[in-house]
C-alpha cells in the first residue's frame, strides 16, 4: 500500500490508499535550474538602481535564493536605499529562519501602503510565483497588484465573472484588466515557475510579455490530460499561505473541479487555521447572514465574492467535503460537508462509490491544470 503526502497548512498528512483505487497522483515534476544555472539567469536579468524596492505578495520558498542574489548584489554596489516588503500576514517560520540565515530582512506594509511606497524608490521590483487562479486564470504580479490597490478595476473584472464557472487556466478579459492598470505603474516583474522542490524558470523584464511568456511555459509543463474521475482529493502545498483562510483553500477547489463527474465528491484539505478570509470579506458577511445575495450581480467586488459566486453555480452538482479546523457549522452554511481526517474522506469514497473505485489524487492544485484527452480551450 503506497503512502501519499499531502500538505496541510504548513504539514502534511499521510494518505494510505491501494494501487488500484490510485487513478493517478497528479503533480508538478518539473525541471529545475541548478544553482549555477540560476545565477546566470538572474546576473542577466536583473539590474538595480541605487534605490530599490522589492515587494512581494505571498511569500514563497523558492523565493529565498532570488532574494539572497539581490541582497548580496546591493552589497556590492553599496545601495543607497534598499527594502524588501511583503504584504503577507503570515510569513512561515521556516522562511523567516533562512532569510535570518543569509541576513535578509522583510518588512510587512499594508495594502494602502504599496503605491505611495513605490514613488519613494527609483525602482520597484514585484516578486510572483505563477499560480492558476479561479478569477483571473493565472496569478502574478499584475493580479495582486491589481487585488490589493485598485477597487474600481476589481469591480470591473468582477463583472466578467458573474454567473461564470470558475477561469483557471485562461486568459481572462480580468487579467488583460490588471495587465493594462499595471502598465501604469512604474514597476518590473519577476515571475517564478517553481514547485517544492525548486526552480524551473525566471521571467523578468515587460510587464505583458514577461507575464505572458511565464504564463506560456507554464501551461506547457503543468497541463495534463486525464479521464474525468467519479472523486477526487485536492491539496496544494508549494505555497505556505494556499490553505491559510477558507478563501486560499478554494482557490484550489475551483482550480480542479472539473475533474469530477457530476454527483461525484471532490475532498479538500483546506487546515485554514487564520479563518474564512478576510475579516471584512464575503465569506464571513455570508455565514453571518451579512451579505446581500443582490449584490451578487452588480458588479461591485468585495473580497471572496467570486467564492460565493463560483459555490452558487457549482456546489449542488456534487458532494464538496473539507477537512478543516473551522467549525462545521461555517461549512455547512455554504454547502460545504465536514469530515475529521483524510482516512475519513477515502472511507466516505468508497462507500460511495465501492471499493475498486478509482481516484484522482492532486497534490498541488495550484500548480496543477487537468483537462479531459481531447479539451480544447
Amino acid at each position: 500500500m503506497p503512502e501519499i503526502w499531502l500538505g496541510y497548512g504548513d504539514s502534511e498528512v499521510i494518505l494510505d490508499i491501494k494501487y488500484e483505487n490510485i487513478l493517478e497522483n497528479s503533480k508538478p515534476e518539473f525541471p529545475l535550474l541548478d544553482n549555477i544555472s540560476l545565477n546566470d539567469e538572474l546576473e542577466n536579468k536583473i539590474q538595480l538602481k541605487s534605490s530599490t524596492l522589492i515587494l512581494n505578495f505571498t511569500p514563497f520558498l523558492q523565493m529565498i535564493p532570488i532574494l539572497r542574489y539581490i541582497n548580496e548584489k546591493s552589497k556590492k554596489i553599496e545601495m543607497k536605499n534598499f527594502e524588501i516588503n511583503t504584504l503577507s500576514k503570515n510569513m512561515p517560520l521556516k522562511i523567516k529562519r533562512k532569510l535570518g540565515d543569509f541576513g535578509i530582512s522583510i518588512n510587512r506594509i499594508r495594502c494602502d501602503e504599496v503605491l505611495n511606497k513605490m514613488k519613494n524608490f527609483e525602482k520597484t521590483i514585484v516578486l510572483e510565483k505563477i499560480e492558476y487562479d479561479p478569477f483571473f486564470g493565472y496569478k502574478g504580479a499584475t493580479t495582486e497588484l491589481m487585488r490589493s490597490n485598485f477597487p474600481n478595476e476589481m469591480d470591473n473584472a468582477y463583472s466578467n465573472i458573474v454567473d461564470k464557472c470558475p477561469q483557471s487556466g485562461i486568459i481572462t478579459d480580468s487579467l488583460n484588466i490588471s495587465i493594462e492598470i499595471s502598465k501604469t505603474l512604474n514597476f518590473e516583474p519577476i515571475h517564478i515557475i517553481a514547485n517544492n522542490d525548486g526552480i524551473n524558470s525566471v521571467y523578468i523584464g515587460d510587464i505583458e510579455n514577461s507575464f505572458k511568456k511565464a504564463v506560456e511555459k507554464f501551461n506547457k509543463i503543468s497541463t495534463k490530460e486525464i479521464e474525468k474521475s467519479k472523486s477526487v482529493i485536492i491539496s496544494g502545498n508549494s505555497n505556505f499561505d494556499i490553505q491559510s483562510t477558507l478563501s486560499n483553500s478554494l482557490n484550489l477547489l475551483w482550480n480542479n473541479y472539473k475533474t469530477v463527474k457530476e454527483n461525484g465528491i471532490i475532498v479538500l484539505l483546506s487546515e485554514n487555521r487564520m479563518g474564512l478570509g478576510d475579516g471584512y470579506g464575503a465569506l464571513l458577511q455570508f455565514v453571518e447572514n451579512r451579505l446581500d445575495q443582490t449584490g451578487l450581480k452588480k458588479y461591485q467586488y468585495l473580497k471572496d465574492l467570486e467564492h460565493i459566486n463560483f459555490l452558487n453555480i457549482i456546489k449542488e452538482k456534487f458532494d464538496i467535503y473539507a477537512i478543516s479546523t473551522l467549525p462545521k457549522v461555517y461549512l455547512n452554511k455554504l454547502g460545504i460537508k465536514t469530515i475529521s481526517s483524510i482516512k475519513e474522506g477515502l472511507e466516505t469514497i468508497l462507500v460511495k462509490h465501492g471499493k475498486s473505485s478509482k481516484i484522482l489524487i492532486i497534490s498541488n492544485s495550484e500548480l496543477t491544470n487537468i483537462l479531459e484527452p481531447g479539451y480544447q480551450k
